[in-house]
């Protein structure tokens, strides 16, 4: 990416006032704090060295409910 420690050590900084400063209303402010934590991931990955777009990242959360026969599965073994 070719930022300098000091330019991606700011970008973090204000990446995370904003993250401090989101009010999650609705599921458009979920996906933009998820958005801004990807970002911050990057920046720190960039930060040691590495290739923030290539860096290995959780997978992100599915949504919905679990099928039935999982939920059911679970409920048996406990």
């Amino acid at each position: 990416m070719g930022l300098s420690r000091r330019c991606a050590e700011t970008l973090i900084d204000l990446v995370e006032i904003k993250l401090s400063c989101l009010e999650i209303t609705d599921r458009e402010d979920m996906r933009e704090k998820e958005l801004l934590m990807r970002c911050v991931q990057e920046l720190n990955a960039e930060l040691r060295g590495e290739n923030g777009s290539a860096a290995a990242f959780a997978a992100p959360k599915k949504r919905g409910r679990r099928p039935k026969h999982l939920q059911l599965d679970e409920l048996h073994r406990a």
